[in-house]
């Protein structure tokens, strides 16, 4: 598989073996030039690296600019470049990310014989007419080693197409340097990850060299990349305005390449046409939500700019039943509509929190939810507003804690909430239960025929981080425990 001199290529200094190439890489906590000398004792042929060492080496040392670019770009000619030689689309924004992958991967399986792999936030997954391949996700974009060997082995299956959701932590860090993308979408952007990036900007920057620097790459590289962007974000109409003309963009209501102004949704799913520079593609999805329109309309974009027909695009919106842990529909017997959702940051939960607003006329609204530990405090008292304020019933728990006291962690949460809601809206009920399992069963509980129940946070995680330990836990499986006929 490898196409250069090394055995290996790394940046961790534990990795090194005879023949390898180290390349030293300032982190946050370690550099990487600080175990030169280790790397030479191990047997690595040559080093990159940023520094000035005012000495000379044993082995060839190479002295570069970027060392993470650098990193990235040795790691795709170490495993054949192979994103030259595949289409690769790629997806970044806040929220959406996931579900984005999930809608064109279902559309591009639409077409015969495509074997289309995924590298995102569930997991990484190869997917073709006879078989699906399933490996763990250690990030939404692994490291550049990882992320160029994970694309050769989906290459060596056969795999035509790949469908990445690319992080901002990943863009700053240049992990998917050296890859060639066919297209690119921006779904959103709003505030999270403010414990990396300095601000706002500084989160935007990252974001868009995904449609600049990578672009352009792209285009040395002799392709045409198409740049999807959603307009009804205002970061998102913001880059569009810097793109200019080669944009493509969508819309749910506004004039845009690709708008579904007459898409209606419902509890069974969204259904209507949308509208675009070649006439008007009929889709009906099971999907809910407005949020989940310009999810479908930013896979029908990134599907267009792959050249795939309205037929396939139809045909593979109708097939995805379902995105683990995005809306996810929990089956019961009791006549509860009840759905675990990943939404863990408050735009999220305020526009999963919003497809229910149509039906708390007949239905209580019941919300389960907390806060990470060890992540944004800032976050926590507005999203104790937002569910007071679009819920009927509210129980505040525990997500993952980590390291933080659960109890300090649901008092900044309920900082944000008064028990009275804002203005214009009715009283909702706030309950406290710092057990995840009990909240559920809580919920379950007091819920009448006809309510809505949202699990929120975790969605398809099926773990908790409580202390520095990770213990089995699914939102999913309890609240199916809970809904059995002996509870």
């Amino acid at each position: 598989m490898s196409r250069t001199p090394y055995s290996l290529i790394t940046s961790d200094s534990r990795e090194v073996k005879p023949g390898a190439l180290f390349v030293a890489v300032q982190g946050g906590s370690r550099d990487g030039h600080d175990f030169i000398d280790e790397v030479i004792g191990k047997g690595a042929a040559a080093i990159i690296g940023e520094r000035d060492l005012g000495r000379t080496l044993s082995i060839p040392y190479t002295r570069v600019a970027d060392s993470r670019l650098a990193l990235a770009e040795e790691a795709s000619k170490f495993y054949g470049n192979p994103s030259h030689s595949m289409k690769i689309a790629g997806v970044t924004g806040t929220s959406g990310k996931t579900t984005v992958t999930y809608i064109l991967e279902s559309i591009l399986l639409a077409e015969k014989e495509s074997r289309v792999g995924v590298v995102g936030t569930v997991n990484f997954r190869t997917t073709g007419p006879q078989n699906t391949t399933i490996l763990p996700s250690t990030h939404t974009t692994p490291g550049p080693v990882e992320l160029q060997k994970l694309l050769a082995r989906m290459k060596a299956e056969g795999v035509t197409h790949v469908v990445m959701e690319v992080s901002s932590h990943a863009l700053a860090q240049k992990r998917v340097a050296g890859i060639e993308f066919d297209a690119t979408a921006f779904t959103n952007l709003t505030p999270e990850h403010l414990d990396f990036h300095r601000d706002m900007d500084d989160y935007f920057s990252a974001k868009k060299v995904l449609f600049t620097d990578l672009y352009e790459s792209a285009r040395t590289a002799g392709k045409n990349p198409a740049r999807v962007v959603n307009i009804d974000d205002a970061y998102g109409r913001k880059l569009a305005q810097t793109l200019g003309s080669t944009v493509t963009t969508i819309s749910v209501s506004d004039q845009a390449t690709y708008r579904g102004s007459s898409l209606t949704d419902s509890l069974n799913g969204i259904a209507g046409q949308i509208v675009g520079e070649t006439g008007a593609i009929q889709v009906s999805s099971s999907l809910m939500g407005r949020f989940n329109v310009s999810n479908i309309l930013t896979a029908v974009g990134l599907a267009k700019g792959l050249g795939v027909s309205d037929d396939t695009i139809a045909r593979g919106i109708a097939r995805l039943t379902g995105v683990p842990g995005r809306l996810e529909r929990v089956p019961n017997s009791k006549g509860l509509h009840v759905f675990v959702d990943y939404a863990h940051k408050p735009d999220a939960l305020q526009k999963v929190l919003n497809v229910f607003q149509a039906f708390r006329d007949s239905h209580r609204l019941i919300t389960v939810f907390g806060c990470g530990g060890d992540r944004d405090r800032t976050k926590r008292p507005v999203m104790g507003r937002i569910a007071q304020t679009l819920s009927d019933v509210v129980i505040v728990t525990s997500d993952n804690p980590r390291t933080e006291d659960p109890a300090s962690i649901i008092r900044e949460i309920t900082q944000g909430m008064d028990g009275q809601g804002l203005s214009g809206t009715r009283h909702s009920i706030q309950h406290i239960q710092p057990d995840r399992r009990k909240a559920i069963f809580d919920a379950v509980a007091q819920a009448r025929p006809g309510d809505l129940i949202l699990i929120a946070g975790k969605g398809h995680e099926d773990y908790q981080i409580i202390g520095t330990h990770k213990y089995p836990f699914d939102d999913r499986k309890i609240a199916l425990e809970a809904l059995s006929p002996a509870h």
